[in-house]
């Protein structure tokens, strides 16, 4: 027992840190999307662009997003910190973000259930990386609209290995092929027919991943899922359809509730 309860101190901390990470991440893949856009477009009108690339999340060292204060170890601990600190930053006592305590809770409580699902650290270690990066594509979505390669593939590597080691490869990559597939027949009906555009090319990717995943089996019950939970978010927050609304937070609910339930 006291070998268990340690193991679940552990791999907490481990989960708090990529969620750590992936608060980061989310912070700042958006800047770095729409300075890549905006150096596109100049490019292809021929205009000169001299705007410096935002700073790699691996370039540089967690600092204060107001003050830029390079943050030290005691100020970075997971969910503890931002509660001593009462939500401001040590040096110039603006409010730090609550998007960084919220996601690292968000980890917590979805990565923590596989601890008891899985016993090989193998298959536990790529499970948590594919729900951090479903977390991860969700909020960015939510708030962007866009939902990152990166975390599309992520979720596609890490179903294909966990299938790969239970034998049901076949499975993962029908789902992901017929997952794609389907959508993006879909996409480009509606982009034929009505001249816009219905479905976006992250959603396209990231049914492939989340079929890669769950299987080919589940990809019935994952659109309809989603589709209902939308359709449902869509009357008690937006009855009068003036808000532009992101499919892929109800996708990845509707993978989490298909996997854990």
């Amino acid at each position: 027992m006291d070998t268990f309860i340690l193991e679940c101190f552990f791999y907490a901390l481990t989960v708090l840190s990529i969620g750590s990470y992936s608060a980061a991440f989310i912070s700042r893949w958006p800047m770095k999307y729409a300075y890549l856009w905006e150096k596109e477009a100049h490019d292809y009108l021929s205009l000169p662009f001299n705007k410096l690339p935002p700073v790699r999340l691996s370039n540089t060292r967690s600092h204060c997003s107001h003050c830029g204060q390079i943050l030290g170890w005691q100020d970075l601990i997971p969910l503890l910190s931002y509660l001593l600190l009462k939500g401001k930053c040590r040096y110039c006592q603006k409010k730090i973000p609550s998007h960084y305590p919220t996601i690292e809770l968000l980890h917590l409580v979805f990565c923590l259930p596989l601890l008891w699902l899985y016993e090989d650290v193998y298959q536990l270690m790529l499970q948590t990386v594919l729900v951090s990066a479903l977390i991860t594509a969700a909020c960015i979505d939510a708030v962007h609209k866009l939902i990152p390669d990166e975390c599309s593939t992520i979720i596609l590597v890490c179903g294909l290995l966990l299938h790969l080691l239970s034998s049901t490869l076949e499975n993962s990559v029908l789902g992901m092929l017929i997952g794609y597939s389907l959508i993006f027949s879909l996409r480009w009906f509606y982009l034929t027919f009505r001249e816009q555009e219905g479905i976006g090319l992250g959603d396209v990717k990231l049914i492939a991943a989340l079929g890669a995943w769950l299987g080919f089996s589940s990809l019935a019950p994952l659109l309809l899922c989603a589709s209902l939970t939308g359709i449902l978010y869509t009357l008690l927050f937006n009855k009068d359809g003036s808000k532009h609304m992101a499919f892929g937070p109800f996708l990845i609910l509707s993978g989490m509730l298909m996997f854990y339930l």
